[in-house]
C-alpha cells in the first residue's frame, strides 16, 4: 500500500503548472485509502509487502524513509503503530 501510494506520488511537484493535476492525484489516493478501516490499511499493507519481497523488489529501507517523513504528521499513538510495523516489516 505505501509503495503503491508512493508510486502514485512519485511524480509530485508543486509547480503551479502541475498543482491541479497534483491535487487531483492526491485527492484520488485519499479517496482510495480514507475510507479504509485500520485492519483492512494493514492488509493491503501485508500484501503489497509480500508481493514485492516475493519478486525481489522490495526495499525495506525506502519504506522506513517514507514512513518516517509521515512521523510529523502522527499522533504519539500512531507514531508507535508505525513502529510496530516497520519491526513486523522488517523481520
Amino acid at each position: 500500500m505505501i509503495k503503491c501510494m508512493r508510486k502514485s506520488l512519485k511524480n509530485y511537484k508543486s509547480t503551479v503548472n502541475n498543482n491541479d493535476e497534483a491535487k487531483q492525484k492526491v485527492g484520488e489516493i485519499m479517496d482510495k485509502y480514507s475510507n479504509m478501516s485500520e485492519d483492512t490499511l494493514f492488509s493491503k499493507l501485508m500484501e503489497e509487502v509480500a508481493s514485492k519481497k516475493s519478486e525481489g523488489t522490495f526495499d525495506f529501507e525506502s519504506l522506513k524513509k517514507d514512513m518516517d517523513r509521515m512521523r510529523p504528521y502522527l499522533s504519539n499513538a500512531q507514531v508507535q503503530k508505525l513502529d510496530h510495523l516497520l519491526r513486523l516489516i522488517g523481520s
